[in-house]
This record gives C-alpha cells, structure tokens and sequence, in this order.
C-alpha cells in the first residue's frame, strides 16, 4: 500500500506538471477545439496521466479480464472527458473583450487556479471515487446469483457517516432487486460505504419500496438551478462496467462527444464492421489508438512479391493481412485475438516499444527465471502445453487449441529450443523474440488467455500491466 500510494502521489505531481504545460500550449495556439485532443501531444499526456492516476486503483483490485478491461475503458473516456472540460474552460480566458489574445502573464494565474482545481482538487475526489467504484465492481462480480444469499449495505460506522447513508445502513435485498441498479455504492464523493453478501436465513429482507426512497434521498441534493447534484450518482459500477457516474457533468461540456468519437475511433480500420460481422466477434475499438498512422486490415497480399497465405504485418507499406479462412470460422477467439496480435505488430513498429524498457526487463526477468535449474521450467511448461495441445486436437476444441498455441508462441519468444509456433529460424532474426512477445502481450490484454494464465500466471499478469504501460507511452 505505501509503494501504491508513493507511485500515485509521484503521478499526481506528473500531471499537475503536464496540466500547466497543456495550457502554455492552448496558449501557443490560441484556441481550442476537441480535435486537437488528436494531434497536440501534450493534450495526450494530459489524457494518458489522467487515466495513470485512476488506473491506480483499477489494478489494485482482483477483477476479471472483462470487467477489468471495460473499467479502464471507462477511465480513459472519462480522463479524455475531463481534459476536454478544463482546455474548454481555460479557452474561455484567451481572449480580452475586443478578440484579442491576452499575453500568457495575464493569464497564468488565473490557469495556475484551473490546474489544481481540476488536476488536483477534482482528481483527489474523483481517485477515492475511483478507489470504491472499482472495489464495488470487484466485488458485484463475485456476488452468487441464487436465492442462498443477499447483498446487504454497510456504511464505514463511524461519526464521519452522512445522515442519508446511515439511513440505507443494513438495507438487506436479493442481488436482482431494483435497489442496487441506482444505489450500489459510492453514493457521492467520498463515499465509503460498501455491500456485502450475507445468508439469506440469517437477516430479514427489507421492503425494496422503502429502501428505494431511502436510496432517492440520500442521493439528492437540489441546487439554486433546480437540478438534482447527487443524482449522477445513481448507478451500478459493476452491473453496468464503469468506474465513474455516466451522466457525469464532464459528459455535457461542450465537444463532448466529439471526444468520445476522437478516443473511439482513432485509427479503427475501416472495414472492422464487416470482419466482426463476418466471425461473430466484437472487436474493442480503443485498442487502435495504440496506431500512430491508419493502418490497412486486408484479407490478401497487397505486396504481389509476398506469397505468404497466413497473417502478418508489412511495415513498408503499412498493412496488416489476415486471411479471412475457416480457422477462425472455427475459433471465434483466434479472429478476435488475430486482430490485436497483427496489430500489435503494428503498434510495436510505429512506436518502437521493442526499445521500451519495460519489456526489455519483462523479458529478461522470465528469461531469467524459466532457465534456473538447468531449464527445467521451460521444459515443464514445453511439455504441459504439448500434451494440452493433442488433447485438444483431438476433441476439436478449437479455441482451446489457439490458445494453446499462443502460449507456446510466447515459450518460444524467451527461448526458441522450447514451445512452438513460428520456427527457430524466425526467432533467430534480429527483433522477432520481441516482436512476438509484445504482440502476444497485447493479445492476453485484450482477448484473455485462460490457458496463459493458468500455465504462466505471473508472466501472464506481468504481461496485461505491460499493454497498459505501453499505451500510454
């Protein structure tokens, strides 16, 4: 807990630096519009540092691959959202009445103010929401769905306890009432409150009516507009997989929705609607804005000197090729994980994440650690995933099979004497080891590997912080 608290207390400081830089910048330019979220660097560190922060206390939890994906998805929405809301804000200030830019040393003061009241005031706030949101996810997740338990709401206990939610203290309902789609906390800014599961036979259930109005008034605060402050509050972070209100007053600045298209569609290939329509599968849009460039998806060669029949990569001439073919009619898994694994490849050329340190250390620490006792990890691994492989052949488990084989690919990455996949050959080439490291990287984070992660859970962990890291570099 005091390594987490350093790390984020040295991220806030980050961004206050970066907040005061995004401004000098809206300076230089002397306007503002949501798109520039897309092109001006500094803006997109503002977003990335944003998301670091919360990201803090996503990863501090034990959340499944889904919900876990779906939340950071959530907080960097919210993180582009918000940057959004205060270069908007801080563009009101540029221009004196007669449209002229006002000098930045008329301006920094009144820009050092919206710095820490957005990068410092509103984040502190919005980290702890972060903090119980993500905790209530964790948990609702592994809430049992039968009529054995109940969830019941608990409050921290102490004289620091608003009134309001003392009053839903000990609210004790079924996982599917209608109480906890608007009232699962945090019910406000600072709210510690929590729901715990309890046997059904050992406390009375309460009249879902009741604790209904009880909910509607502990979180409803009526301001001089009329309008209800607390009612953002009212929402499930785990049934419906965020970490911050939906109807966040972030969302209703002006752009908003331009930032969404902004942060969803960057870079998406064009013709995805029409692959995932094609193999049934979903692909997760934010991936692509791993990609500095548009990137062509193509299901042929468009390189006539290449002969090569399955996917790959061309850096050259920026493409990415994958076979529209019955093997991932067969595997729904392999054509979702195909597409962040060429990309992958993409991203890691784009962006030189071969040169990060991070995945020189990650590499070398499992390098290092499957070849103590004369490789006898390696072979252990080598020989598990081989008899897995045939029995999974054999009984046409399909995606099974291409998970399998995804790990034996990344065995082969740290030492190509073991596992299988692409050939020593491959492997012996200058890059190939981390190319494949780092595309299997992004697959794990993004489809989910079950066999991995039972197989190599520490490198599998490892692994999914190291996409994340990757992204916002």
């Amino acid at each position: 807990m005091l390594t987490l608290a350093q790390s984020n207390n040295k991220a806030f400081k980050k961004l206050l630096n970066t907040g005061e830089k995004a401004f000098k910048r809206l300076h230089e330019i002397g306007s503002y519009k949501p798109e520039d979220l897309q092109t001006e660097k500094v803006y997109k560190d503002l977003i990335n540092q944003t998301f670091d922060a919360f990201n803090f206390a996503i990863v501090d939890n034990d959340i499944p691959e889904v919900m876990r994906n779906a939340l950071q998805d959530n907080a960097r929405l919210f993180g582009g959202l918000k940057t959004n809301a205060q270069l908007f804000e801080a563009s009101k200030l540029l221009l004196d009445d007669k449209g002229n830019l006002k000098p930045f040393s008329q301006l920094s003061h009144e820009y050092d103010k919206l710095n820490i009241t957005y990068n410092k005031n509103y984040l502190d706030a919005e980290y702890e929401f972060a903090v119980g949101s993500s905790q209530m996810a964790a948990k609702w997740n592994e809430f049992a769905d039968n009529d054995r338990y109940e969830l019941q709401y608990r409050t921290a206990g102490d004289n620091r306890v608003r009134a309001e939610h003392d009053a839903l203290r000990d609210i004790t309902l079924p996982k599917s009432d209608p109480f906890w789609n608007s009232y699962t906390p945090p019910n406000g800014w600072n709210c510690r409150c929590t729901v715990v599961e309890v046997l059904k036979d050992k406390f009375e259930t309460s009249d879902s009516e009741k604790a209904i109005t009880a909910g509607e008034k502990a979180t409803s605060q009526i301001g001089k507009d009329g309008k209800n402050r607390l009612e953002i509050f009212r929402f499930n972070p785990g049934a419906e997989k965020v970490l911050f209100p939906p109807a966040h007053p972030y969302g209703k600045v002006a752009g908003a929705k331009t930032v969404e298209k902004v942060l969803e569609n960057t870079f998406v290939p064009v013709n995805i609607d029409a692959y995932e329509k094609k193999f049934g599968v979903k692909v997760d849009r934010s991936f692509f804005s791993l990609l500095k460039k548009e990137t062509t998806l193509t299901e042929v060669n468009l390189d006539k000197r290449i002969r090569n029949k399955g996917a790959y990569y061309h850096p050259t001439e920026n493409y990415v090729k994958i076979p529209f073919d019955e093997r991932k009619r067969n595997s729904k898994w392999n054509a979702q994980s195909i597409i962040y694994h060429e990309f992958g490849h993409a991203a890691d050329i784009q962006r030189g994440f071969q040169a990060q340190k991070e995945v020189v250390d990650l590499m070398k620490k499992h390098k290092t650690i499957f070849a103590k006792n004369d490789n006898e990890l390696f072979k252990s691994v080598d020989t598990q995933l081989r008899k897995m492989g045939y029995e999974a052949y054999v009984n046409k488990e399909h995606d099974k099979l291409e998970k399998i084989g995804a790990c034996a690919d990344t065995v082969c990455s740290l030492n190509y004497n073991f596992g299988y996949g692409h050939d020593k050959s491959y492997f012996k080439k200058r890059g190939m080891s981390e190319a494949e490291f780092i595309a299997h990287t992004f697959e794990n984070r993004y489809a989910g590997n079950d066999v991995f992660k039972e197989i190599m859970p520490e490198l599998y962990d490892e692994m999914i912080k190291l996409a994340d890291i990757l992204k916002t570099k």
